[in-house]
Parts: structure tokens; C-alpha cells; sequence
């Protein structure tokens, strides 16, 4: 919600509470109804003190013996709206309108909460109302400031498209241990202790596109697509070179505490100029809000992994993960665990077929208006699904990757980026450990 709307809630709650608490007086007064008057006077107080969460439990407490009073259901809508209740202060502020047919303060929140909602139609037919209605000046501006915003959203909300590109400089301690997937193998027969088996650091440049573009059906409902290309060069390796590019489509649908995503994607990772890896899968996952600050997700993966240069190494990967987290202003806190089945395609390499156990973590910390510091990390435990052919023992391994990443925003387009990774993997095969290093720092542009 904008910057204009917040004003305008804030005043006309303060206009509405006054007078809202006045008529309260008079009607309360000559019916001489005790309970209700000390329940209103109470939810005055807090919305006064700005107490929203106490004024809403109080009101929500009493709705089954107050609401249809106009007095008690305009004080539940404005604490409702406060805490975010978005469904209840609608029906509170129709139960009002229904007695107060002509309330400007009810009609003018109950397009304030469809504005919230994203129901950017609805809000807008109700403002448009107002403006032929008799308003003070100052409520006429609000009124006016409210719609342009509204307006301005809505012309938004239908379609949206970012664009962003950044150039990064870096140092990768181990460049053939795998960059984006741990099981990458160049030089033949992987057990060989050839020269591309040898670890090897370098410093890289990696330039990076993104494309993100939003279609809005209805005020719950939008399509997605995200399109990502990389390309990373390196300075004395070059047959590490790596390009990646992947293209996602989906569906998304949020309401009140829900989100449900939907969706499929296309993968293409080359290596020193020819195709090494493509990918091709479906995923779906669930987020719910089941109080102010905690929700709870779900997410599902089916991808098809199709190795070019070795046919032994394609799979099918099947992943399920929960996981349970905490989001506020400045802190955004995350725990992850699942389970990963991905079996070989064909019967010959299924030595290299394997599933794992993860658990993950992240932390985000906005530590400045313009700032941003994450941490991450995950650790797996894997199994393979066959005896190696040549060690004659099957391979069981842990991984450790560890993310610490900042990002400084300097204006709404141009950012700068600073990250360091680490893996470290230990294998029952000795040649399948290894351990990296990368860090880089990078400029990063918006538009």
C-alpha cells in the first residue's frame, strides 16, 4: 500500500473515531446498554493508543453480542484493517452501511480495504462514489489522492516487466569441483587422475541477464515467467567455462494467508561451448500464514536431467521439502528439510543414480534502509543407489554449502553485490571429496 493510501487511512480513522465515538455517546446514552458503551470505549481507547492488535482481539471477542450495532461494527472494521483482517472489515463496514447507508468514513475505509486486497476494480468504484458525495476539503484531497494511486496500481497490476543485468569479478578456489552441479565430469573416465582431475583455482567474470514479466487475471490470480542466462568465464580454464541459461513459466494464486504456485521449466548449462546438461521438469509449492509473522510451507520437483556428453549420468529427480519460517520488517528467518530420490536412467549408470537427505537454513537481516544480509545454509547426505564399477563399494558422501551474501541498494535501479560460497564434501571414494571456495563482488542494474 502506497504511501498516500497510509496517510489517508490514518486520517480518516482519527476523523472517524472522533466522530464515530461522539454518535456513540448520544445512541448509547438513551439505551442505556452498559456493556456495550464500557466495549466502545475501550476499542476507542486502543485505536487512540494505536494498541490495533488489542483493539481487535477486544472487538473480536464481542462481535456475537454487538455487531449489527453501527457504533461497535465502524471500530471493529478500523482495528480489523489495522491487522490486516482485510475479509472482516468488510463485512463490518457493509453491516455499518447497512444502518448508515450515507457513512462517508465507511465507504471511504471499505475502499481503502479493497485497495489492500489488490481488488483494485471494486476499490475504485467505490471512490469514484464518493466524489459526487458532500466531503469536506480535506476528505475531498484524501478522496482524490486515494483514487490516483489506485489508479496508478491498477494500470500496474495488469502487466508488469523487469529487467535486470549484473557483472560480476570473482575467485573460485576449485573451478573442476562442479560450480553448479557437484557430479560435472571433463577429461573421460572420471577415475582417472588426469590434469582436469587435479584441483585447480582462477578468477572468473561472470555476467548475468534476468527477465521477470507478470500478468495479473483477477486480484488473486497472475501468470509468471522468469527467464535467467549466465555466463561465466574464467581466466586460464576456459574448458571450465560455463553458460546456463534456464526459462521458467508458472501460475500463481495468493489470498489473505495462502500462496500456491505452479509451474514448469527449461534448463541449458554448456561447457566450453558445448551442450553439457539440459533439464526439463514441473514444480508446485504452498505457503500459508498461520499467524501475524509465522508460515508454514510445502513444495514438490519432477525434472528429467539430460546429460549430452554422457549418457549414464541423465536421471529423473523427484524432490519433496517443508519447511517453516518467520518474516518481519528487518528479519527474515527460514528452515527447510526434504528428501531427493534421483535414480539413473538407464540400468548402466546406475552407480551414479543416488538419493539424499537435506536440511537447510537461511537467514535475511535488513540491517539499513538500503542493505541487505543473507546467510545460507544447507547440508546433505547422500546415498548412492549402486556399487561403483570400478571401486567395487558403493558411495555414501555428506555435503556442507555455506552462503554469505550483502547487497547495498543505491538507488531504486543500480545495487552492488558482495558473496562468498563454501562446499566442502566428504565421499566414502576419496576421489569423489573435495572442497571450494568462491567468492566475487559485482554491480548489479535494474530496470
Amino acid at each position: 500500500m502506497s504511501l498516500v493510501l497510509r496517510c489517508a487511512r490514518v486520517f480518516v480513522a482519527l476523523i472517524a473515531c472522533c466522530t464515530g465515538f461522539l454518535c456513540t455517546a448520544q445512541g448509547i446514552e438513551s439505551t442505556g446498554d452498559e456493556a456495550l458503551r464500557k466495549t466502545i470505549s475501550e476499542l476507542h481507547n486502543a485505536l487512540i493508543d494505536k494498541n490495533y492488535q488489542a483493539a481487535f482481539e477486544r472487538a473480536d471477542n464481542a462481535i456475537n453480542e454487538f455487531a449489527g450495532d453501527p457504533n461497535f461494527d465502524f471500530l471493529y472494521a478500523q482495528a480489523a484493517l489495522e491487522v490486516a483482517k482485510y475479509d472482516e472489515t468488510i463485512f463490518a463496514l457493509e453491516r455499518v452501511l447497512v444502518s448508515w447507508p450515507d457513512h462517508v468514513p465507511s465507504h471511504y475505509l471499505l475502499g481503502l480495504t479493497y485497495a489492500k486486497q489488490k481488488n483494485y476494480a471494486q476499490a475504485k468504484n467505490i471512490l469514484q462514489g464518493l466524489e459526487s458525495a458532500q466531503l469536506t476539503p480535506a476528505m475531498r484531497k484524501n478522496v482524490r489522492a486515494a483514487l490516483k494511486s489506485v489508479e496508478t496500481r491498477s494500470s500496474q497490476l495488469e502487466e508488469s516487466f523487469k529487467h535486470s543485468i549484473s557483472l560480476a569479478l570473482g575467485h573460485d578456489s576449485n573451478v573442476n569441483s562442479g560450480a553448479l552441479d557437484d557430479r560435472i565430469v571433463i577429461g573421460g573416465i572420471p577415475f582417472l587422475l588426469d590434469a582436469t582431475s587435479q584441483k585447480t583455482a582462477d578468477n572468473f567474470m561472470r555476467f548475468r541477464y534476468n527477465f521477470r514479466a507478470k500478468w495479473q487475471q483477477t486480484q488473486h490470480d497472475a501468470w509468471k515467467l522468469d527467464v535467467d542466462y549466465s555466463d561465466q568465464r574464467h581466466q586460464d580454464t576456459d574448458e571450465f567455462d560455463r553458460y546456463q541459461g534456464t526459462i521458467r513459466v508458472g501460475y500463481e494464486h495468493k489470498k489473505d494467508k495462502t500462496a500456491f504456485s505452479v509451474g514448469g521449466q527449461f534448463g541449458v548449462l554448456t561447457l566450453d561451448d558445448n551442450t553439457y546438461q539440459q533439464d526439463f521438469g514441473l514444480y508446485a509449492s504452498t505457503q500459508y500464514y498461520f499467524s501475524e509473522h509465522w508460515f508454514t510451507a510445502l513444495s514438490g520437483f519432477v525434472f528429467l536431467q539430460n546429460n549430452v556428453q554422457d549418457r549414464n549420468l541423465d536421471s529423473r529427480i523427484y524432490t519433496l521439502q517443508g519447511g517453516l519460517g518467520h518474516a518481519s520488517d528487518l528479519w527474515l528467518v527460514r528452515v527447510d528439510a526434504g528428501y531427493t530420490w534421483q535414480p539413473a536412467r538407464y540400468d548402466e549408470g546406475e552407480h551414479y543414480g543416488r538419493d539424499y537427505d537435506f536440511i537447510s537454513g537461511s537467514v535475511a537481516h535488513r540491517t539499513s534502509e538500503n542493505s541487505l544480509l543473507t546467510f545460507k545454509a544447507q547440508y546433505r547426505d547422500i546415498e548412492h543407489r549402486a556399487v561403483h564399477p570400478f571401486f567395487l563399494q558403493t558411495r555414501n558422501e555428506e555435503l556442507v554449502i555455506l552462503n554469505l551474501s550483502w547487497r547495498y541498494q543505491w538507488d531504486e535501479a543500480w545495487s552492488v553485490d558482495v558473496a562468498a560460497s563454501y562446499y566442502d564434501k566428504h565421499s566414502s571414494i576419496t576421489l569423489y571429496s573435495y572442497d571450494r571456495t568462491e567468492w566475487f563482488t559485482g554491480v548489479r542494474y535494474e530496470f
